[in-house]
């Protein structure tokens, strides 16, 4: 959230009360992902951030196959919605959807480092941040999807109200309270 807002003086209070709670790879892979969200200067700012209180940087990582991972990453995110995201994409440009899958869900959310559960949430704290509804959407589905406990999701959505453009709030509240409501009651869901 921090780094999708580039706010470094929230990195720079929260940083070491992190690291408290969480290794320096859960930290890395964080701020690493924002990149889909924030871009590469936010992501480089964050991550300076980090070095002035953890310098030693974690090893660099790679995945073999992006598609192979991204595809199989995305289709847990998406569940049943897989199919018709990759044709609402392909619609707006096939090389969106090949770096979507490739890029977003293979090189990045695939990481070791991180369990998807971790991910999404951090996925739905950068989109919050962003204003981003209709993404929040898809990836609160995707953590429910991916393992995360709906009580979970109402205590971070809850937490994180202070992130979201006041005017966007109730937005947020009712995807929230319908994707809770739905998720489950239908197959693939």
């Amino acid at each position: 959230m921090a780094t999708t807002l580039n706010d470094r003086s929230v990195l720079a209070e929260w940083l070491p009360r992190c690291h408290q709670i969480l290794d320096l790879e859960a930290i890395e892979e964080t701020i690493l992902q924002t990149l889909l969200f924030a871009g590469f200067p936010k992501t480089i700012e964050a991550l300076k951030q980090v070095r002035k209180h953890l310098p030693q940087a974690g090893p660099a990582k790679h995945i073999e196959d992006h598609a192979a991972a991204g595809t199989k990453t995305s289709r847990v995110i998406y569940g049943k919605h897989h199919g018709r995201l990759i044709e609402v994409l392909d619609e707006l440009h096939p090389d969106l959807t090949r770096w979507m899958i490739e890029d977003g869900y293979g090189r990045i959310l695939s990481r070791p480092g991180l369990d998807l559960q971790d991910r999404e949430l951090a996925v739905m704290a950068s989109l919050m941040a962003s204003g981003m509804v209709n993404q929040y959407r898809a990836h609160i589905r995707g953590a429910l999807l991916a393992g995360v406990d709906r009580e979970d999701i109402i205590w971070f959505t809850n937490t994180f109200q202070c992130i979201i453009a006041a005017d966007l709030r109730p937005d947020f509240e009712n995807v929230t309270r319908r994707v809770l409501a739905t998720h489950g009651k239908t197959t693939g869901e």
